[in-house]
Formats: C-alpha cells, structure tokens, sequence
C-alpha cells in the first residue's frame, strides 16, 4: 500500500557540509556548484532547492535546512494558472513539472511565492542548466516528472548515485529499520538524504517521522520548540530550540537567529513575549511590502 513519506533533518547532526546541497544540484542539473560570489550556498535561489543555514548571527550551529515543507494543503499548487505545481497526494511531494511553468506569461503574477507562508518558496528564475527561460525550482523530495517520463529518486537524467539497498531490496531508515521492507517507497532515496555523511537527514513514512520526533524516549519533547514542521518535512533537535526556517531574506538573516538565540539564552522565558511580538509585526511588515513590490512588478510585466 502506498506510504506518504517525509524528511526528517536531525539538526543536532548536521556538520553543514553541504554535501547534501551539492548532490542536490548535480542531481537536477541547476546552475553553478559554487557561486560567483565564492560564499557557499548562503540563501535559497533560483539556482538553489535546498541550503544548509546557521540559525546564529555567528556561523556555528545549530544548522537548520531551509527548503520547501511540502504542505498538505500547498497554496502554490492550487494557485498557478499552467497546473505546473502538483502535490502527489500519494507520497506527499509536492512537484513542479518545468514543462509547464512559465513565469514570464502575463498570466502568472507569480502567486505561488506570494503565497507561501512556510517554506518562502519556490525560487523563480533561469536555475537550471536545461531550460534557459525563468521557471520556477524547490525541493520536490526527487520525485516529479520531467518531458513526459516519470522517475523517481532520480534527477533528470537519473544520475542519483545507486548503492545495494540493505534490506529487502530497500533502503533502511534508521528510524524504524524493521519496518524497510514493508515500505516500497524506500526502494530510493532523496538525493540530500542518500548523500549525507553525517546521517543527519531521515527519509521515512509520515506516520514513522512525527511518531518518532513525538516519542519522549527521543529527547525532543523538552521544549516545543525542539521540533517542528508539517506536510513532508520536518525537523527535531534534542540539544537547540530553534526558528521555523523560512526562506525570506528578512526571516533567514534578522527574524530566525533573533529568534534562535532569544530562545538559547539564559533570559529565554522573560524576553520571549516582547520579542516575539515585535519580530512578528517586523515580519508582517515585511511581507506586506515584499508582496506589493512583487504585485508592483507583475503588473508592470503586463
């Protein structure tokens, strides 16, 4: 029977290598392993599905993974006009067929990322190395479908690097391993998951991820803000209360490690109200102006 799966980031393991960034792009063909600007995968772009943040003004852990969350219910999917977002209802992804995606039609006022409130995505540009008009590019837990031949588990191409499964013909999660041959989904893996060293990414079934990361035995229920997600990407921490990662550049450099920090020191529970508020009419306002300008700029492309 089909499973909804989901990715687990284990920040407490997390080294930011960026061994699952690099994979992620040489799986799916974007744009430059390095940028030109020779600081390394320091923000979500056009050329970019996944990055590897600090969420400290100081670059040391904890390391959070910034990417889409793969909503139940994703806005963007419901709002594109080309039906280029799908959400597989099945295995939880939530996909963009390139094919289809066309931001440069005045039809599209590029309401999927106005209306992203989570993950801040997708990036929308000319990212990848096979199409040289904008489109627009997340993280599609490498499932998807690409000129009309569906795969899975692979970038286009389906260069994802192979290895002999462990168990049943399947890959074993390390988070129930005796459920891997009872879960066909497992026959792949997630480019950013299959390549991390630090095994610090989980690829499992929804129900075996939020069962895990609400299991006390695990260490992640001392504070709520220990773990935290939705839809097919989650995140747990047993040693860091940490922000929801959002790929904003307002939220990624000034709210989330204001955040992080607040709830790191020692004055957490009496600076924690005041601060909040104040970083979320900041946030708010933010959002408000970035969704005129970018209202602003698709008008004008008309």
């Amino acid at each position: 029977m089909p499973n909804e799966m989901a990715i687990l980031q284990l920040v407490d393991k997390c080294v930011r290598c960026n061994g699952c960034v690099i994979s992620c792009k040489r799986t799916w063909h974007m744009k430059g392993i390095v940028p030109s600007n020779d600081l390394p995968h320091q923000r979500l772009a056009e050329n970019q599905r996944v990055v590897i943040k600090s969420q400290k003004r100081v670059d040391m852990g904890p390391f959070v993974r910034f990417s889409c969350w793969h909503c139940e219910n994703p806005p963007c999917a419901g709002r594109c006009p080309f039906k280029a977002i799908k959400k597989n209802t099945v295995t939880g992804a939530v996909w963009i067929d390139p094919n289809l995606c066309n931001p440069d039609d005045p039809k599209c006022v590029r309401q999927c990322k106005i209306d992203c409130q989570r993950g801040g995505v997708p990036m929308i540009g000319v990212g990848s190395d096979l199409f040289a008009t904008a489109k627009a590019w997340k993280c599609t837990l490498c499932t998807g479908t690409y000129t009309g031949a569906p795969y899975v588990g692979a970038g286009v191409g389906g260069d994802l690097p192979t290895k002999s499964p462990v168990v049943g013909g399947n890959f074993v999660s390390p988070l129930y391993p005796a459920d891997a041959t009872n879960i066909p989904e497992l026959e792949h893996q997630p480019s950013c998951v299959y390549t991390c060293p630090a095994k610090a990414m989980v690829y499992d079934t929804r129900e075996n991820v939020i069962k895990y990361i609400l299991d006390p035995a695990n260490g992640f229920n001392t504070s709520t803000s220990s773990r935290f997600g939705d839809g097919s990407m989650f995140w747990a921490s047993a040693k860091f209360n940490v922000a929801p990662p959002k790929a904003d550049p307002f939220m990624e450099d000034h709210i989330s490690p204001m955040v992080s920090s607040l709830l790191s020191s020692p004055f957490a529970k009496a600076a924690l109200a005041p601060t909040l508020v104040v970083g979320g009419l900041l946030a708010l306002a933010a959002r408000r102006a970035k969704m005129e300008e970018e209202a602003s700029m698709a008008g004008g492309e008309r």
